[in-house]
């Protein structure tokens, strides 16, 4: 339970801007306060040294201090507020995907951090000036001049990295790589191979307890950020009872909805605390248990990009080969059971997981409505297919690549006015029905 709570935790962290500038505030005061020592304690072996700064008096410290300081909140002022304005233009292009970019963007939190950490660092040195006459602080000042140049070292990789971080490829592969991690995740916690034949009684225990199993409902409301499989096992266990899951990550659930169905033993008013308390909610969907999300992270940008305001047919490209790319792998992992199971192998928890179908609609249903009339981004679209095709291993996969083909197929009967687009999609269409070999 405490690995997926502080999981979830620091994911919540990680889109603030006042974490890492908190952090590394506190490390500037710490260090203000070693300065100080050091220069009080060690002024006669520093004294001749080229790299101290030697201020004439102690009136040109705080002087120089106070620049320092001054310089480094100005610019916080001034560079973010300009930021605000590419990022506005290209939110409204792309969507909130690139907010949510901008926030979790780990190099533009520690310029933020830097630019802190000068400012307070410099109050933090002049706090403890304040009475002092004739102390030596060269070295705490040739600090606070250094991390002010470090600082604006800082600020021209600043500029660099907003201009490529608004682009939609760094988006795009931003998001491609939070996803490709959510799939590699060990997602066999609690589900052993068994026999055909349990898994015959089990498909039976999950039609009896969806039938007469008792409902646990909802005490809050939100989107389903994250789901703790093992305390609902403990759970479980603890109790002797059978838990199904009726919400997934990524789901909203409203008070009094369905969270569970419990079967073969009571649920009193402990047990449904603790599982609401296994649910962790949020005003938002995440990436953290919801690789579905991710794909219509991806879709989004690609069908705004179709959009006539935009009319953008570079993007749905780059969109479509990221999602190939994530449907493949989803594609080579072996279909994980419903069934989870304490120590003891015994049936707990059943959660249906998200089928390959579901995710190869998320990833091509919208894109095929918005693109219909768009005859390269249909033939990009069997070509990504014939691309996933590769790493499918089973016919039932197969299939729905199928299924997907020829509704791109259909559709460009109707969007494409052009005979000559027509024939090259069915030209397309053929081949991606001959790589995936059902005929």
């Amino acid at each position: 339970m405490c690995s997926v709570w502080l999981r979830n935790f620091w994911d919540n962290v990680r889109a603030t801007y006042w974490f890492v500038p908190a952090v590394m505030t506190f490390l500037a005061a710490v260090l203000a306060a070693s300065m100080l020592w050091i220069d009080q304690t060690s002024a006669p072996l520093l004294q001749n040294s080229w790299y101290v700064f030697h201020a004439a008096s102690m009136a040109e410290a705080r002087t120089l201090l106070t620049t320092v300081g001054d310089t480094s909140l100005g610019v916080i002022g001034v560079v973010f507020s300009i930021t605000l304005v590419p990022l506005s233009i290209t939110s409204t292009q792309y969507g909130s995907i690139v907010l949510r970019s901008f926030l979790r963007d780990r190099g533009t939190q520690l310029v933020l951090g830097a630019y802190s950490a000068t400012t307070f660092y410099c109050l933090f040195l002049l706090m403890g000036l304040r009475n002092a006459v004739n102390q030596t602080v060269q070295l705490s000042v040739t600090v606070a001049a250094d991390m002010l140049l470090a600082s604006l070292l800082l600020l021209l990789y600043y500029f660099h990295h907003v201009a490529d971080s608004l682009q939609v490829s760094t988006i795009t592969e931003q998001v491609s790589r939070e996803l490709e991690q959510l799939i590699k995740q060990d997602d066999s916690i609690g589900r052993p191979l068994v026999s055909s034949d349990r898994e015959h009684a089990e498909e039976l225990i999950r039609q009896t307890a969806s039938g007469k199993g008792q409902v646990i409902t909802s005490n809050r409301e939100g989107y389903v950020r994250a789901v703790d499989y093992w305390r609902l096992i403990q759970i479980a266990s603890k109790h002797k009872l059978i838990l199904k899951l009726e919400c997934l990550p990524g789901d909203f659930i409203s008070r009094d909805a369905p969270l569970l169905v419990a079967w073969q033993g009571p649920v009193d008013e402990h047990v449904r605390l603790a599982a609401n308390r296994a649910y962790m909610l949020g005003k938002n969907r995440t990436l953290f248990q919801d690789a579905e999300f991710g794909i219509y992270l991806i879709v989004t940008i690609a069908v705004r990009a179709l959009s006539p305001a935009i009319n953008d047919p570079n993007t749905p490209v780059l969109c479509l080969n990221r999602l190939g790319a994530a449907l493949g792998m989803l594609a080579e992992r072996n279909e994980p059971s419903p069934y989870y199971y304490d120590k003891e192998r015994q049936l707990r928890l059943i959660a249906e997981p998200v089928s390959f179908q579901r995710f190869a609609g998320v990833a091509f249903d919208m894109i095929r409505e918005y693109g219909r009339g768009n005859a390269e981004i249909l033939i990009k679209m069997l070509e990504t297919i014939k691309m996933v095709t590769v790493h499918t291993h089973s016919d039932s996969q197969r299939k729905v690549l199928l299924e997907h083909a020829a509704l791109i197929e259909h559709d460009s009967h109707i969007g494409l006015p052009s005979d000559y687009d027509q024939q090259r999609v069915h030209a397309s269409y053929e081949r991606t029905v001959r790589a995936i070999g059902l005929g």
